[in-house]
């Protein structure tokens, strides 16, 4: 199965612009945000609600690191580029985590998300563990972000990407995941 292409599109989008990694410390450290600093973003944050881990400190350097959540509208400030992956299933509601996105972003959005197989746009709230490889728990209220509140087809992420007020540029699938580059357009006065 062909990897995403994560890196080739931070390559290719981070250069010469600013860039926000949301979701930077799960399991990665930072290895978004340091990839867009490497590649020659002139301004880097990261962005998540777990703080710092000890890998990322180690490499922080000019990287500015933000302790917060995404729907706090004091969090951070718009960058040029948003990085956003393994979000949007945690969010319990992703209509309002993609309108923020859209808040943040000044041109391009780069959102990659794991999803669930099917036609049609479906969401399912509070899928089975096993509706996804990689998703083993029950669904449990008190975990609040950890938990998978929902499992998303790749159409339905599609169209609540767009219904937020972006334009999709470039779709990158695999049978469970979903890459997309979308670009800032109008915002819908209300979702």
């Amino acid at each position: 199965m062909k990897r995403p292409p994560r890196e080739e599109l931070v390559a290719r989008f981070a250069p010469g612009r600013s860039f926000l990694d949301v979701g930077a410390m799960w399991s990665v450290h930072g290895a978004i945000a340091f990839a867009a600093r490497d590649a020659g973003a002139t301004a880097v944050t990261a962005l998540d609600v777990m703080a710092p881990t000890p890998e990322f400190l180690e490499r922080q350097g000019d990287v500015r690191f933000v302790q917060g959540d995404v729907h706090d509208p004091g969090v951070t400030m718009p960058h040029d580029v948003v990085w956003c992956s393994g979000v949007l299933y945690h969010a319990p509601h992703p209509l309002l985590t993609l309108e923020r996105l859209h808040a943040l972003t000044g041109q391009t959005l780069l959102l990659a998300t794991e999803t669930i197989g099917g036609r049609g746009r479906r969401a399912v709230f509070a899928p089975d563990p096993g509706s996804h490889p990689a998703h083993t728990e029950p669904f449990d209220p008190a975990r609040g972000y950890g938990n998978w509140w929902w499992g998303l087809s790749r159409s339905a992420v599609e169209a609540m990407v767009e219904a937020s007020g972006f334009a999709i540029a470039e779709r990158h699938a695999t049978r469970h995941h979903l890459t997309l580059v979308a670009s800032k357009s109008v915002k819908p006065d209300r979702i």
